[in-house]
């Protein structure tokens, strides 16, 4: 509650004060400097309509019903009836606010970000001037953030997370609207407004970054936050009556990189006996790619795991065949080769009792059915976050990304989703699927022989700014997956890129000198690859040699 101040000292010492106080934030332009000058030049000339009068003027801020004072509200007076400009200054860490005015007819102006203008008429006389400026919140939700190290378990003290890196991007209006490097401390507070999407990233050497994304009536949603585990208070009973405002209190956890951590990934669906991705999976599995790119110096191992039921050779199979369609999908959203493996553990790694012949719910069995990732490299660069990209940087690469890929569509099929093996229906034999599309620069057997064995094997990522030579041995409307397209097993390594059609290029061999190149293509690449065609790139763009 605010109670009423006793009026402040009116000595020149006290405006001294507020001047130094306000110059001292960058807060106070230069046109106020003639207020201190005033007060020790009594010589100085002042513009025609001032009076060898001053009158002291005082006042703060403070948040409606009595919530507290406001600090860094920018308070402009504006001398009437022409709004000229007589002074512009910030209120301290108190609310508070002073100046020296001649008498006349004024209006003063309060402004702060996510707050409503204030504006008060007033008369300036021979007797100091006392305002109380009053101003009110626009409609959104006050995020007070503690950041702390997540826990392994909860009855562990845990210390807060300090020196991290903090930014929110409104991806609605385009703009960065906070970034704190080193941040001192574990708090923070942040407004998010009505009618906006935002995104939180929090980083700091030696813990896995944190992406946040929150929606304020957006798409329905009032309030949704993805990627924090609870708010205090629940959302529905903290909302005002009209559900405009509220304040809540976020704990965010950061979970520190170490080697062997596992990382769940939410359910990835497969119809049964299938390893395809399907479009629902697909959005998952982004989740996993934005993961990647926001911690550069992991390295990881995708595993996938079923239940107990079915046969155990079939399910490490099959759960092999997933691990690597998912790695593949990965790699083929821009994340190096390098830095990910699949490996299929089958029912080898249950999590609960439910072991062969045992009788179990199907909330049991879907705890085992589960895809992680587990850390199996951690960058030893102590300097790499000097290399981070900014998250409106981020955000900027995310978007001409997408801009620049078709559009996914939900499944129309209506299949439900199946578990990875279930022994109420038969085992069949597990046979390929049926191939992409190919663009014709394979022969008819090449087509053919496709469906050859299969064998686990992810291509690479092709070098951005490649300059020089290789072949080029097929493109496809879709990316052929590891463990099913037998093309993949010809030669290794095999590269691959997103082209700018859209398309998904292959190639083997990787060379600086063109003679070396065609003697590579002519001895090896073409018997294996009939229809290959050896290619020149200059920092990425790729021309045929004839």
């Amino acid at each position: 509650m605010l109670q009423s101040q006793a009026p402040l000292a009116r000595s020149p010492m006290y405006f001294l004060h507020l001047f130094n106080q306000n110059h001292t934030q960058n807060e106070l332009p230069m046109r106020n400097t003639h207020l201190l000058l005033f007060l020790f030049s009594p010589i100085l000339l002042l513009p025609a309509k001032t009076t060898s009068a001053q009158t002291p003027v005082e006042g703060y801020v403070f948040e409606e019903n009595n919530r507290g004072y406001l600090r860094q509200v920018k308070v402009m007076i504006l001398e009437l009836p022409g709004n000229i400009v007589r002074a512009d200054t910030f209120t301290d860490a108190e609310g508070r606010f002073g100046m020296l005015l001649p008498p006349g007819d004024y209006r003063a102006v309060a402004k702060k970000d996510i707050f409503f203008e204030n504006e008060q008429i007033f008369k300036v006389a021979l007797e100091k001037v006392f305002l109380k400026m009053e101003m009110k919140r626009r409609p959104g939700y006050l995020f007070d953030v503690t950041v702390a190290e997540a826990r392994d378990n909860p009855e562990l003290v845990v210390d807060a997370v300090q020196g991290a890196w903090i930014e929110i991007f409104n991806r609605t209006q385009n703009r960065s609207e906070l970034v704190l490097k080193n941040h001192p401390n574990a708090f923070f507070q942040h407004t998010f407004e009505q009618g906006n999407h935002y995104t939180i990233l929090i980083r700091k050497p030696g813990f896995i970054a944190k992406r946040i994304e929150v929606y304020v009536n957006v798409a329905g949603c009032i309030l949704c936050v993805d990627g924090v585990a609870s708010l205090t208070p629940g959302v529905t009973e903290n909302l005002t009556a009209g559900n405009e405002l509220g304040t809540l209190l976020a704990n965010i956890e950061l979970d520190r990189a170490k080697l062997d951590k596992r990382i769940q990934i939410q359910n990835i669906y497969y119809d049964f006996d299938k390893w395809d991705i399907r479009p629902d999976a697909a959005e998952r599995l982004d989740k996993v790619v934005t993961l990647m790119k926001d911690n550069p110096g992991l390295t990881v191992e995708l595993g996938s795991h079923t239940d107990s039921r079915g046969n155990d050779d079939y399910n490490m199979t099959l759960s092999g065949k997933r691990a690597a369609a998912a790695v593949a999908y990965i790699i083929s959203e821009g994340v190096d080769s390098a830095r990910i493996t699949s490996k299929g553990y089958g029912e080898s790694q249950l999590v609960n009792r439910c072991r062969n012949d045992v009788t179990c719910t199907e909330e049991e069995h879907q705890q085992n059915r589960r895809t992680e990732l587990r850390i199996t490299g951690i960058s030893n660069d102590s300097l790499e976050y000097l290399r981070w990209e900014s998250l409106e940087q981020i955000v900027q690469r995310e978007e001409a990304e997408k801009a620049q890929k078709p559009i996914k569509t939900t499944s129309k099929s209506n299949k439900k989703p199946l578990p990875e093996a279930n022994n109420s229906v038969p085992l069949p034999e597990i046979q390929p699927e049926d191939q992409p599309e190919l663009i014709p620069i394979l022969s008819q057997h090449d087509r053919e022989n496709l469906t050859g064995s299969i064998l686990e094997y992810v291509p690479r990522a092709f070098f951005t700014e490649f300059t020089g030579y290789s072949v080029e041995i097929l493109r496809t409307d879709k990316p052929l997956y590891a463990g099913r397209d037998s093309i993949l097993q010809r030669h290794l390594p095999t590269y691959m890129r997103r082209e700018a059609d859209k398309k998904f290029a292959y190639f083997v061999g990787e060379f600086t000198d063109l003679s070396a190149a065609r003697d590579f293509f002519k001895t090896t690449a073409l018997p294996k690859f009939p229809g290959a065609r050896l290619v020149e790139f200059k920092k990425g763009e790729k021309t045929y040699i004839k």
